[in-house]
């Protein structure tokens, strides 16, 4: 019991004191959430597949109460500390904020100072989450596999969807008006037509060569 209040201790430690120099990890990401069950659920899964720091927040928008999770359980974290960055010994590169505009504090997302890259997913259904999130970090096919078993959802391919639309498209099966008007026949288009106009130009008369002109091809 002592050994787990001293590890907790000093993980506490590690998150609340101001480091004297921070730098970005670029692999890993910020989530902040709404302190739900079904959407921390999610952000957990991907906090034990990706370097993750997890904030919560609840609460008046204008003063939200947030949380960070410091491997163990959650720590009480001020807006102050928050937006300065000042909770963190290494930057995360990348921050995913889950909500729309109107659960999402906006002051949130006031964190360009240590973190440039950001994303809002407003839908909080668990594949809305799943798809979003996973197209950012990007998930890799195992992850999807994943996730996809982890909450019975359906894996479809989009880019082999779209592939299979492409093929399916064709000129033959527009009915919309052309743009521009369609080019003509090329003009030396082999092909016979019907109705084409006889050519009357003259045919070229081979030139005639003196017998007397010495052959170039044996002259001394």
């Amino acid at each position: 019991m002592k050994k787990t209040l001293l590890i907790s201790l000093l993980f506490a430690l590690a998150l609340t004191a101001t480091p004297a120099v921070t730098h970005a990890q670029s692999d890993a990401i910020l989530l902040v959430t709404p302190a739900r069950y079904s959407v921390m659920q999610v952000a957990f899964d991907v906090a034990r597949r990706y370097p993750t720091v997890l904030v919560s927040y609840q609460g008046n928008p204008q003063e939200p109460t947030l949380h960070v999770w410091n491997g163990y359980e959650w720590m009480p974290l001020s807006n102050d500390d928050y937006l300065s960055g000042a909770f963190l010994q290494t930057n995360p590169g990348r921050a995913i904020f889950l909500g729309d505009n109107a659960l999402l504090p906006a002051s949130l997302q006031n964190i360009q100072s240590w973190c440039s890259q950001s994303i809002q997913l407003g839908g909080l259904e668990t594949h809305d989450l799943v798809n979003g999130i996973g197209t950012y970090l990007p998930f890799t096919p195992a992850d999807w596999r994943w996730f996809a078993g982890r909450y019975n959802l359906t894996l479809s391919n989009l880019k082999a969807a779209e592939a299979e639309a492409a093929r399916e498209q064709s000129w033959y099966k527009e009915s919309g008006p052309v743009k521009d008007a369609p080019p003509s026949f090329f003009r030396y288009f082999t092909r016979s037509r019907k109705g084409r106009a006889v050519d009357t130009t003259p045919a070229i008369e081979p030139v005639q060569v003196p017998s007397s002109e010495p052959d170039v091809s044996s002259a001394p």
